[in-house]
């Protein structure tokens, strides 16, 4: 028989019976080659919108300068759509003071100004893992708080510093 510790597993085999934390990050499904993409499909469907004027049509056919101004006008409108796509929003954003051992979870609104800001101490939380590249945390109440990808070897190697730490 193994004695298997009574942790919050992620990549367990109960990942679908898990709790979902309050504030759950998801990796960034879209890279930085797929929003290149995107905008450079934006910005040919665009240049094609106003090329497609270019082409010259025999005057009076009225069917022909009516699917132009379709073709033209679809062109344009996902062209516009295509072009402002950027990295989708996360989440809230989540700071990990390591010297002062603090977490703070802050959610902004769509134009970026901060609606609110909560702050814990480490050394309060039930329980901060950092286990395969994500990290998890649990409130005082044993409460699923995050569970954060981190895929920065600095970043995880100073949270791995700050948990080998005692407290002050």
């Amino acid at each position: 028989m193994t004695a298997l510790p009574d942790t919050f597993m992620p990549d367990g085999p109960l990942r679908h019976e898990r709790l979902i934390p309050q504030h759950y990050v998801e990796v960034a499904a879209t890279s930085r080659l797929r929003r290149s993409a995107m905008a450079i499909a934006g910005a040919s469907a665009l240049m094609a919108a106003a090329g497609l004027w270019l082409i010259p049509v025999v005057p009076g056919d009225g069917a022909m300068q009516l699917t132009k101004l379709a073709l033209s006008m679809a062109l344009a409108g996902g062209g516009a759509f295509l072009l402002p796509i950027r990295a989708a929003d996360a989440g809230p954003e989540v700071q990990i003071d390591t010297v002062g051992r603090r977490l703070s979870i802050i959610e902004k609104d769509a134009s970026g100004r901060i609606q609110s800001e909560i702050g814990y101490s480490v050394d309060t939380l039930s329980e901060i893992v950092l286990r395969d590249g994500l990290l998890t945390a649990r409130d005082a109440d044993g409460q699923p708080l995050i569970a954060l990808p981190v895929g920065d070897a600095s970043v995880e190697a100073a949270i791995l510093s700050m948990l080998s730490r005692a407290p002050r």
